[in-house]
């Protein structure tokens, strides 16, 4: 099973091509997030998470069609 650190790394190497500069930010918070996590699942932490990893997950061109993602299966709707 892969850490949060591990996914966001890969994550963030497939999305090279399309995150900014003016993105670097929300990335640094997903990774100190990540290692966070990997340290303790709390649910305050985790929905932080999902809404970064949502932020930057909108910004990919592409389809952005609503099929939801795998966060969807790890945070309940509320």
């Amino acid at each position: 099973m892969k850490s949060f650190t591990q996914a966001v790394t890969e994550f963030l190497k497939s999305a090279e091509g399309w995150l900014l500069p003016e993105d670097y930010p929300a990335t640094v918070s997903l990774q100190h997030m990540a290692a966070g996590l990997d340290e303790e699942m709390t649910p305050a932490l985790l929905s932080q998470f999902g809404l970064a990893y949502r932020s930057l997950l909108k910004k990919k061109p592409g389809d952005q069609g609503d099929d939801g993602d795998e966060l969807d299966d790890l945070i309940p709707n509320t």
